[in-house]
Protein backbone atom coordinates (compact mmCIF):
# COMPACT_ATOMS: atom_id res chain seq x y z
CA UNK A 1 0.00 0.00 0.00
CA UNK A 2 1.05 3.55 -0.40
CA UNK A 3 0.11 7.08 0.78
CA UNK A 4 1.11 9.61 -1.79
CA UNK A 5 0.76 13.27 -0.85
CA UNK A 6 0.26 15.75 -4.27
CA UNK A 7 0.49 18.80 -4.97
CA UNK A 8 -2.00 21.75 -6.13
CA UNK A 9 -1.27 20.78 -9.44
CA UNK A 10 -1.93 16.89 -8.57
CA UNK A 11 2.30 16.25 -9.12
CA UNK A 12 3.04 13.67 -6.79
CA UNK A 13 5.54 15.30 -4.32
CA UNK A 14 6.25 12.60 -1.82
CA UNK A 15 5.19 8.91 -0.77
CA UNK A 16 5.03 6.65 1.31
CA UNK A 17 5.21 3.02 0.65
CA UNK A 18 4.28 0.18 3.61
CA UNK A 19 2.79 -3.41 4.04
CA UNK A 20 0.47 -4.11 7.20
CA UNK A 21 -0.69 -6.70 9.32
CA UNK A 22 -4.32 -5.99 11.39
CA UNK A 23 -3.82 -9.42 12.73
CA UNK A 24 -1.09 -8.63 14.02
CA UNK A 25 -0.95 -4.72 14.44
CA UNK A 26 2.68 -4.82 13.09
CA UNK A 27 3.81 -3.16 9.46
CA UNK A 28 6.81 -2.67 7.12
CA UNK A 29 7.55 0.80 5.72
CA UNK A 30 9.09 0.02 2.36
CA UNK A 31 10.34 3.55 1.69
CA UNK A 32 9.60 7.12 1.54
CA UNK A 33 10.43 9.85 -1.35
CA UNK A 34 10.01 13.02 -1.19
CA UNK A 35 10.35 15.26 -4.33
CA UNK A 36 14.18 16.48 -4.11
CA UNK A 37 13.00 20.73 -4.00
CA UNK A 38 10.46 19.97 -1.55
CA UNK A 39 13.04 18.01 1.53
CA UNK A 40 13.08 19.70 4.81
CA UNK A 41 9.46 20.92 4.04
CA UNK A 42 7.69 17.85 6.89
CA UNK A 43 6.27 16.15 3.97
CA UNK A 44 7.96 12.64 5.12
CA UNK A 45 6.70 13.76 8.63
CA UNK A 46 3.27 14.41 7.18
CA UNK A 47 2.94 10.90 5.35
CA UNK A 48 4.15 9.40 8.68
CA UNK A 49 1.56 10.79 10.80
CA UNK A 50 -0.62 9.88 8.78
CA UNK A 51 0.23 6.53 8.26
CA UNK A 52 -0.13 6.02 12.37
CA UNK A 53 -3.20 7.62 12.15
CA UNK A 54 -4.75 5.06 9.74
CA UNK A 55 -3.02 2.08 11.34
CA UNK A 56 -3.22 3.08 15.55
CA UNK A 57 -1.53 0.69 17.95
CA UNK A 58 0.83 -0.75 15.23
CA UNK A 59 4.32 -1.53 15.66
CA UNK A 60 6.59 -0.48 12.81
CA UNK A 61 9.79 -1.39 11.15
CA UNK A 62 11.78 -0.23 7.71
CA UNK A 63 13.52 -1.98 5.39
CA UNK A 64 17.10 -1.30 5.60
CA UNK A 65 17.77 2.63 6.04
CA UNK A 66 20.35 5.33 4.58
CA UNK A 67 21.81 7.44 6.69
CA UNK A 68 19.50 10.30 5.59
CA UNK A 69 16.88 7.92 6.42
CA UNK A 70 18.21 6.43 10.03
CA UNK A 71 18.51 10.51 10.98
CA UNK A 72 14.80 11.17 9.52
CA UNK A 73 13.40 7.62 11.44
CA UNK A 74 15.31 9.09 15.27
CA UNK A 75 13.90 11.87 14.60
CA UNK A 76 10.59 10.44 14.47
CA UNK A 77 11.02 7.57 17.24
CA UNK A 78 12.00 11.00 19.73
CA UNK A 79 8.67 12.62 18.53
CA UNK A 80 6.49 9.58 18.44
CA UNK A 81 7.51 7.35 20.92
CA UNK A 82 7.34 4.66 18.63
CA UNK A 83 10.62 2.67 17.58
CA UNK A 84 11.55 2.08 13.75
CA UNK A 85 13.63 -0.74 13.74
CA UNK A 86 15.26 -1.40 9.98
CA UNK A 87 14.88 -4.99 9.06
CA UNK A 88 12.83 -6.01 12.19
CA UNK A 89 11.82 -9.48 12.01
CA UNK A 90 8.23 -9.61 9.80
CA UNK A 91 5.34 -11.11 11.48
CA UNK A 92 4.48 -14.50 9.52
CA UNK A 93 1.23 -12.76 7.53
CA UNK A 94 3.86 -10.50 5.53
CA UNK A 95 6.87 -12.77 5.01
CA UNK A 96 4.94 -14.46 2.22
CA UNK A 97 5.44 -18.28 1.04
CA UNK A 98 9.37 -17.70 0.27
CA UNK A 99 9.93 -16.30 3.66
CA UNK A 100 7.89 -18.59 5.57
CA UNK A 101 9.92 -21.44 4.07
CA UNK A 102 13.09 -19.72 4.71
CA UNK A 103 12.05 -19.25 8.30
CA UNK A 104 10.77 -22.83 8.60
CA UNK A 105 13.96 -24.05 7.42
CA UNK A 106 16.69 -21.94 9.18
CA UNK A 107 14.58 -20.35 11.65
CA UNK A 108 15.06 -16.62 10.32
CA UNK A 109 13.40 -14.32 8.40
CA UNK A 110 14.72 -13.84 4.49
CA UNK A 111 17.24 -10.56 4.34
CA UNK A 112 15.03 -7.75 3.09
Amino acid sequence: MEIVLRDGRERVVARLRFRVCPACRTGRIHDIWVDEARHRQGLGREALHLLRALHPGHRWSTTLQSRQGRAFFSAMARETSTGFPAAAPLCSHLRGRFGQFVHRVTGRSPAP
